[in-house]
Order: C-alpha cells, then sequence, then structure tokens
C-alpha cells in the first residue's frame, strides 16, 4: 500500500505556519496546570477550527485537531533529530519536542528514553529538583488518562510510569499507590477497556505498598461491578485479596466479595467469561470452601435458562466442570 500523502492533505499540512502550530501545543504540554491532570481530545475533520486556531481549552480540557498534532509532530521530529545529533539545545526545547511525539505516538521509544536522559540529568545535578520528577508524572498520567484510545493501553507509556516510580523511591519522594490505582489506573481502564497494561501496572502499584491490599479490594471490585466484561480487572481483584497479609481478615473478604459477586451474578444473569473466570479462579482457594456449593447453584440455574451450546452455556458449562474436577472433594480426600 502506498504511503504517499494524497495532494489535498499535503496542501492542509502546509498551509499554516508548522512553527507556530508546534510552539502552540507544546506550550499546552510543557506549561501544566497545578494540581490537576490534562484531559486531551483529538479533533477530526468534522470540527474544523478557523485559521491560525491550533487548539480549544477551557481550563484542563484540551483538544487538539489531529491535522495540527500532524503538523506539529513534523516539526518535533526534526528538533529531536538535531538535538541526537549533537546540536546546540536546551533541555526545555528537547522535553517540549518529546512530549509532541508522545502525544502523537504513545510508542515513539526514542522520544520516551531521550525524556528518560533528560530528567536523570537534572536529579543528578547537587540539588535534585523534586518538581521535575512531578512534573514529568503529571504529563504521562495526563497522556494516560486523557481520551486517547492508544495511550491509555500504551506499554511504552506504563513502564516510562513504573520506571519513574522507581525513581521517587530512590529520591525519597512519596506517592499513594492506592490513589494512584483509583485515579490513574481506573480511569484509563475504563477509556481502554481489558487493559492489561494498566492493570499490571496497578499489581506494581500494590508490591510496592502490599498493606493496601484489604483497602483497595472494595475500590477494585465496585469497578469490576462496573465493567463486569472486563477480565483484566477481575484479575487483579483476586490478586489483590490473595495480597491481604491477615489469613483470618483475606478469608472474610474473599466471602463478602463472593456473596455479592454471585448475588449480582443470579440477578443480571451474566454469562460472560471474564466473570466465571473469577468465579472459578476463587473457587479453587481455600478460602471459600463452604461456598462452593453456592457457586454451582447459581451455575445451574443460569444454564437452564440459556441456550444449550451458545457460547454462554459453553462458558458456564465449562466453569461447572472447572470447579468439580478442582474444587469437589474427591474420594481420598474425604477419605482423610
Amino acid at each position: 500500500m502506498s504511503r504517499s500523502l494524497d495532494k489535498d492533505l499535503l496542501a492542509r499540512l502546509t498551509a499554516d505556519d508548522p512553527g507556530r502550530v508546534y510552539k502552540d501545543i507544546s506550550i499546552i504540554l510543557t506549561d501544566l496546570p497545578d494540581n490537576k491532570l490534562l484531559e486531551i481530545e483529538f479533533l477530526g475533520k468534522s470540527h474544523p477550527l478557523e485559521p491560525g486556531v491550533n487548539y480549544l481549552r477551557d481550563e484542563a480540557a484540551v483538544a487538539i485537531p489531529k491535522l495540527r498534532l500532524a503538523q506539529a509532530f513534523f516539526v518535533a521530529r526534526g528538533i529531536l533529530q538535531t538535538y541526537q545529533n549533537g546540536g546546540a539545545m536546551d533541555r526545555e526545547e528537547a522535553v517540549a519536542a518529546t512530549a509532541v511525539l508522545l502525544l502523537m505516538d504513545p510508542e515513539h521509544l526514542t522520544a520516551a528514553n531521550t525524556r528518560k536522559r533528560l530528567l536523570t540529568s537534572v536529579l543528578e545535578t547537587s540539588k535534585p529538583d523534586e518538581l521535575a520528577l512531578k512534573r514529568e508524572k503529571q504529563f504521562v498520567d495526563s497522556l494516560l488518562t486523557s481520551r486517547l484510545y492508544r495511550h491509555a493501553k500504551s506499554p511504552t507509556l506504563w513502564s516510562h510510569r513504573r520506571w519513574l516510580l522507581q525513581l521517587f523511591a530512590v529520591y525519597g519522594v512519596s506517592v499513594d499507590p492506592q490513589l494512584d490505582i483509583k485515579d490513574i489506573v481506573m480511569v484509563a481502564g475504563i477509556r481502554h477497556p481489558r487493559n492489561y497494561p494498566a492493570w499490571h501496572h496497578a499489581r506494581f502499584l500494590l508490591d510496592l505498598s502490599p498493606k493496601l491490599a484489604g483497602s483497595i479490594v472494595a475500590d477494585v471490585k465496585e469497578f469490576c461491578l462496573k465493567n463486569h466484561t472486563d477480565v483484566s480487572s477481575w484479575s487483579f481483584l483476586m490478586y489483590a485479596i490473595g495480597k491481604i497479609e491477615d489469613g483470618e481478615c483475606r478469608r472474610k473478604i474473599c466471602s463478602s466479595v463472593l456473596v455479592e459477586v454471585l448475588d449480582i451474578t443470579d440477578s443480571f444473569s451474566w454469562t460472560s467469561e471474564s466473570v466465571w473466570a473469577f468465579l472459578r479462579s476463587i473457587a479453587a482457594t481455600s478460602l471459600i470452601s463452604d461456598q462452593l456449593e453456592l457457586i454451582l447453584a447459581v451455575n445451574k440455574r443460569l444454564v437452564s435458562a440459556t441456550p444449550r451450546d451458545s457460547d454462554e452455556w459453553r462458558t458456564l458449562d465449562s466453569a461447572r466442570r472447572w470447579c468439580e474436577r478442582y474444587c469437589l472433594p474427591t474420594k481420598s480426600n474425604v477419605a482423610e
């Protein structure tokens, strides 16, 4: 397939001053609001702006036309190439260019690595800049939580955030893992459902503070019940329950979660594979041995109301057979 640009698009790309477009967009990404994340959206052809207007803004909400972003991208790429070739350039200009590149392409690994080097060079000064760390986190979190489908699930951005939090620990800058899970991971999970990189990052955050497991379970459970087809969030809920250190507390919370999930599953006739993968996994633990029959009873009721050999029926039947094979006591178990 040809990668050449059609004449109409090429004309529009060169119609305005790309340098001015780049400057306007880069200022948005570097001059961040205090204590707020940007909420960025892209505008398509159906929302043209007046000539000379490169974005719309209402406090922290920003809308940028895709055409304007493409114009800024080419300018930013040239700046980064100049920086890589040893050209004279200050840190702020390189940071601005990489910000535009990552907004256009969240998998731009060169831009992400350049930001790492620039931030590290600042922190290695005699007086480490804590504000630089927080600003970098604010920028990355803005991309991850904005209404940008690719960015919310970008492995490059989530990896960059994980590296950044490790720097926070090295320089003694505190973060709130529970708040990060609620305000960053869960928002990204809504922006891009079944967001495995986001929930994998949640595991990283929980590993930083395992004692938060008991308190975060309720928040994750609510997310799962509101997004019941999201397999990644159910998997993290199971992980969080298993991280609760006190055995008795873990059993009580596990039992409580199971009862609520089963009740809603029965009420709304959920046959999603995500839900039943969670239920069968929790059934395999030693935490709810006396509640296995409840799971099988709900399963039986839903099977009876589901057309045989449908995808939903197969999901329910697979969960039942899995429970019977791995969870029900065998004769040898009973004899013991």
